[in-house]
């Protein structure tokens, strides 16, 4: 009995360190593939989660590339749930070309997105992330974070340029009880990643299929499926996770 009471006590520890029952999360890219995938993760573990994004249904549509769009967003949310302690920075945008040949425009709308948004969101949030302990950040990062690929200059800045941030943000909140971290997914079989394949392996000088090229690529022959970085991101806002601060987890195949 003595056994049993105890493995009971290790359940609920354990269920507790992985609920999020009574917490407000915001998760920009909600529509996306990856960002439906931690919406339904998050909501899963308890969350009453808001999902944002440029377009789409059941979200907050705005811009998060705009320091008024993270406004807008946070003072959405908390007008609505009236406070916030998961901020989920999920938003992101490609395009592929060699530098030589890279639209001014499109630099600037993927830094945009991708380094600019992330630092207004967290300007926008902070007060209501450090209001109590426990308020969590997770960025979406990317393997990209850590070499380069051609094709992708500005893709691979902001991606670079992120973690610095995360960095930083973990360092200036770690006093306030708040967490900052990223993630940093492989490929994942996505509609963003689908529609870079061909241009990018063209740059590669690759004329065979490109997805089966990349997905042989990969040292498990296979794509990371974004449930996987979900799980990673619903542990990373988790109780369990309040040790972990100012890193950066690679969930790669």
């Amino acid at each position: 009995m003595a056994k049993l009471e105890c493995d009971s006590d290790q359940q609920q520890l354990h269920a507790g360190e992985r609920s999020l029952k009574g917490g407000v999360a915001l998760v920009t890219g909600a529509a996306g593939g990856l960002g439906n995938a931690i919406v339904a993760e998050l909501r899963e573990r308890g969350a009453d989660v808001h999902g944002v994004d440029i377009a789409g249904v059941d979200v907050f549509n705005v811009d998060v590339a705009a320091a008024s769009g993270n406004r807008d967003m946070v003072a959405h949310v908390l007008a609505v749930a009236g406070r916030l302690d998961i901020l989920v920075l999920n938003a992101g945008c490609q395009f592929v070309a060699a530098i030589d040949q890279f639209p001014d425009h499109e630099w600037e709308r993927l830094r945009s997105a991708m380094l600019d948004g992330p630092f207004f969101a967290m300007k926008a949030a902070w007060s209501a992330l450090t209001a109590a302990p426990g308020g969590r950040i997770v960025v979406t990062a990317s393997t990209a974070s850590f070499a380069g690929a051609p094709g992708k200059a500005a893709y691979t800045a902001a991606k670079h340029g992120v973690l610095g941030l995360v960095r930083v943000a973990a360092l200036e909140g770690a006093a306030h009880g708040l967490t900052v971290n990223a993630v940093a997914p492989g490929w994942m079989d996505t509609p963003m990643m689908r529609d870079q394949l061909e241009v990018q392996a063209a740059i590669m000088g690759v004329s065979t299929d490109a997805a089966e090229r990349f997905r042989a690529a990969q040292p498990a022959r296979r794509f990371v499926d974004v449930r996987e970085v979900a799980a990673t991101i619903g542990f990373l806002v988790s109780p369990g996770a309040s040790g972990i601060n100012g890193v950066c987890i690679a969930v790669t195949s």
